[in-house]
């Protein structure tokens, strides 16, 4: 890769054939071809697989890379609630983000080979399935209509989700310093010293930073920027920071801000549009007497179209079935994980918790014809997911490949010069990199593609 530090933008030697031409500035961005082990800062803004992806390329190539999270816990959606009950000190579980993991391309079937030979994930559906089955007219499970999905492995934390995100980061070894419950206010680029700052605070109890470490973020200049966010936090976050012409920025980025910071990034990710989900948290005294332990719910659209149909409830997991799962009242019952429909969940977007818990839980009965009553629910809460999954991904935009590519050369965390899709956005003059799901699609593979992509192209500026 190329140093990052302390180098002209313009060239200033003579361009003429004479000895004696003058020195003028060249107009042309410079690519410096010095390989070097990298050096210097990097900040990555969110913590989600595409963070976690480029904090892995970055901190391989030899940044000292620091994540914000504003979460308890990395992993993005891939996270477990963990409830104890009270009166019988019993431990539940509840996976209620992303359910699984695929290898839906090569990388990130690499990333999922690494993480099965550290233990932090294991196999799901090796005992009643998980697959899609229809929905009947009066809106509960066509059972006949169930189909295993026998085509992939299905990836699950261990021993619960939650354990995926900490294996990512630990992948990134020593050079990655993970910051959560922290939320990142406002970035600020000093142009004349050609470095970010940024203003932060905590947002909840039991994370990873305190008032010293907070202290030292804001403090602290970085070369390289990262945000890898949902759609609507990447809008909020470039349109709340500023630059200044430099010097006088410094980490209260009270220096003048010229516009928009990165307007046609905040353009294009206020462009993308997402749901919301709701997801229902339930341990119950019982079990439910279904052919399989997960299953996606639709219908076929009447009028032929190729997008599916979805009732009040798109997904259903028997949770407590996957490997490492507790017991759930010693193991006479179970705990399962209901997700909203789209439209089900977009239309109560702004319900309580409590009231949305309760129709999810009615709904639930109603899809696998059992009688649910009071006494058979040890614990039940709902968790409402804002920008779930993006409706409209940026379309990519493959970069020009430079012409030292041609020649080979490592990019921190891949291949020699691997070919970039342009499932990201950069900002070369800033040495911004803009990732995240709503980049390429809502799977958690697609996410760390982008994180992946955008932290090698900064590497190959």
């Amino acid at each position: 890769m190329h140093c990052l530090r302390n180098v002209r933008r313009v060239c200033c030697q003579p361009h003429g054939t004479h000895p004696a031409a003058p020195a003028t500035s060249c107009t042309v961005p410079l690519r410096f071809q010095v390989r070097t082990a990298a050096s210097g800062n990097a900040l990555i803004v969110g913590g989600g697989f595409a963070g976690l992806a480029a904090a892995d390329v970055l901190a391989k190539a030899g940044l000292n890379v620091v994540i914000v999270e504003q979460g308890r816990g990395l992993g993005g959606r891939m996270c477990t609630r963990t409830v104890t009950l009270g009166s019988r000190g019993e431990r539940v579980t509840f996976d209620h983000g992303c359910q699984y993991l695929t290898a839906r391309n090569p990388l990130f079937g690499a990333v999922l080979d690494d993480l099965q030979q550290r233990g932090a994930v294991a196999q799901w559906g090796l005992g009643q399935p998980v697959g899609t089955a229809h929905l009947a007219e009066d809106g509960t499970v066509d059972m006949s209509s169930f189909a295993a999905d026998a085509s992939k492995a299905l990836w699950v934390g261990a021993p619960t989700n939650s354990s995926v995100g900490r294996a990512l980061a630990a992948r990134c070894g020593p050079r990655l310093t993970a910051l959560t419950a922290t939320q990142v206010e406002g970035l600020h680029w000093d142009v004349g010293r050609g470095m970010w700052t940024c203003r932060a605070r905590p947002t909840a109890a039991g994370g990873s930073g305190d008032d010293a470490s907070h202290a030292r973020l804001e403090s602290t200049s970085f070369d390289i920027v990262v945000t890898a966010m949902s759609s609507v936090s990447t809008a909020r976050l470039l349109s709340s920071s500023s630059s200044s012409p430099g010097g006088e920025g410094g980490s209260s980025g009270s220096g003048q801000a010229h516009g928009s910071l990165a307007a046609d990034v905040v353009a294009a990710a206020s462009e993308v549009q997402s749901n919301v989900c709701w997801a229902l948290m339930v341990a119950l005294n019982k079990k439910i007497d279904v052919p399989f332990d997960g299953a996606l719910l639709s219908r076929p659209d009447p009028e032929g179209g190729a997008v599916p149909l979805y009732g009040p409830i798109a997904w259903l997991a028997r949770d407590s079935s996957k490997p490492g799962r507790p017991l759930v009242a010693g193991g006479q019952g179970e705990s399962w994980v209901v997700h909203g429909g789209p439209d089900w969940s977009n239309t109560r977007r702004g319900a309580a918790p409590a009231d949305v818990a309760q129709e999810l839980l009615r709904d639930f009965a109603h899809l696998v014809q059992t009688r649910i009553s009071a006494d058979d629910v040890i614990h039940m809460e709902a968790h409402r997911w804002n920008n779930a999954y993006p409706l409209n991904p940026r379309p990519p935009h493959p970069p020009t490949p430079l012409a030292k590519e041609a020649g080979g050369g490592e990019s921190g965390g891949g291949s020699a010069a691997a070919p970039l899709a342009g499932y990201f956005m950069i900002r070369p003059e800033m040495r911004l990199g803009v990732c995240g799901d709503w980049c390429k699609g809502p799977r958690a593979a697609d996410a760390y593609v982008t994180g992946w992509e955008a932290a090698n192209a900064l590497l190959r500026l």
